[in-house]
């Protein structure tokens, strides 16, 4: 029932994404225009929608999270021809610690969690690393106007949006996108994709378009979703 209260902004968005959003890129220039933009990559990894964002806008200002070290490194070329950029090798959620982090075969399915059977086809643990934790919020300060903030932490989300009270209560960032899992696909993750559309509501920031639908056995896994701050 509580997934009642979310069916009319779903259906909007699967409605906006069918008749007019069929691809990411017109949804973000839908939001975005065409001026410059300051983007955070959470999640970077070897910086595949880096690279969209990069040829789709022109980008003022960048800073990516990536907390694999070799990944991190690989992405300083990245961001050569962007007038102010930075690299954070660390991970972000919603308190400054260290943390075990669990390297898959698959780098972009590395994770603070171990993953559940049920999801997907499990990868193999290939390296346990402790990797430095920030939080959003004490990086940026809410000060400052984020037109694009793209988050895919596999299992994290939901405390890195914790981490970014602020900045949500102030508003500062124009659009936001994020993984929704359905099916937990991680272990001892205690939160859902209705906790995250929640915790966002709070902050009137709400559904706004979906770009990919991942399914399995005719059941959606995951959606990446982009919510929008009503006025």
């Amino acid at each position: 029932m509580q997934f009642l209260k979310y069916y009319q902004q779903i259906d909007d968005a699967i409605s906006y994404l069918i008749s007019s959003v069929s691809n990411e890129k017109k949804l973000l220039k839908d939001v975005l225009g065409k001026k410059e933009i300051f983007y955070i990559d959470i999640g970077t990894n070897v910086g595949n929608y880096l690279d969209f964002v990069k040829k789709n806008f022109k980008i003022k200002n960048v800073h990516c999270f990536e907390p694999i070290e070799s990944l991190a490194k690989g992405l300083e070329k990245k961001i050569l021809d962007i007038k102010e950029g930075k690299i954070y090798n660390c991970a972000l959620s919603n308190k400054n610690t260290n943390k075990t982090f669990y390297l898959y075969d698959i780098p972009s399915q590395s994770s603070f969690y171990k993953q559940n059977s049920t999801y997907t086809s499990v990868q193999k643990i290939k390296k346990k690393i402790k990797v430095k934790i920030k939080v959003f919020d004490q990086i940026f300060n809410g000060n400052l106007k984020i037109d694009f903030c793209k988050i895919d932490a596999q299992g994290e989300d939901y405390n890195i949006l914790r981490g970014m009270k602020k900045n949500l209560k102030k508003g500062t960032i124009r659009l936001l996108k994020v993984e929704l899992c359905f099916p937990l696909m991680h272990k001892n993750v205690n939160c859902n994709y209705l906790d995250i559309l929640n915790y966002l509501k709070k902050f009137n920031y709400n559904l706004f378009s979906i770009s990919k639908i991942k399914y399995k056995n005719n059941e959606i896994l995951f959606i990446d979703a982009f919510f929008k701050k009503s006025r």
